[in-house]
């Protein structure tokens, strides 16, 4: 399953992000596509859905992290 992600998306939560849709996905979409794209829906919430048909498969929502200095 090969995943694309919105520019918007940030490098730090790919990882994670990735993980999730191997755990929650386990098959191609409806439409026989097995492309997903990452894209943001507002500000703190992703979109995973279809690369072709757009289908999506669920939201999550981001959470930022305090950083300690």
């Amino acid at each position: 399953m090969k995943i694309e992600y919105d520019p918007d998306i940030p490098m730090a939560a790919r990882p994670s992000i990735k993980e999730i849709i191997k755990e929650s996905i386990s098959a191609p979409c409806s439409c026989g596509c097995d492309e997903i794209y990452v894209s943001l829906s507002s500000a703190n919430t992703i979109d995973v859905k279809c690369y072709d048909c757009g289908t999506s498969f669920f939201e999550l929502e981001i959470e930022e992290e305090a950083v300690e200095a």
